[in-house]
C-alpha cells in the first residue's frame, strides 16, 4: 500500500478503478478526492492488462503477493 503525500491510500490494480486517488471517489464530506495519478508509483499496475506489474517493489502490494 502506498499512501500519498495528501493521506490517501493508494490502491494498485483494477485499472484505477478501486483507488480513491482516481479522481473519482469522494472524502467524508463529499468532496471530490483530487487524481494522484500523476505521481503514483503502482499507476502501471493501473493501467497494464496483465498485471502483477513486473518490477513492483512494494511489499503490501496485493499483486505481488
Amino acid at each position: 500500500m502506498i499512501i500519498d503525500i495528501t493521506g490517501i491510500e493508494l490502491t494498485p490494480g483494477n485499472k484505477g478503478i478501486n483507488c480513491k486517488g482516481n479522481g473519482k471517489h469522494r472524502d467524508n464530506q463529499g468532496k471530490v478526492i483530487e487524481c494522484c495519478c500523476d505521481e503514483c508509483d503502482y499507476l502501471s499496475c493501473c493501467t497494464n492488462e496483465n498485471p502483477p506489474c513486473k518490477g513492483c517493489k512494494d511489499p503490501d502490494c496485493l499483486l505481488v503477493k
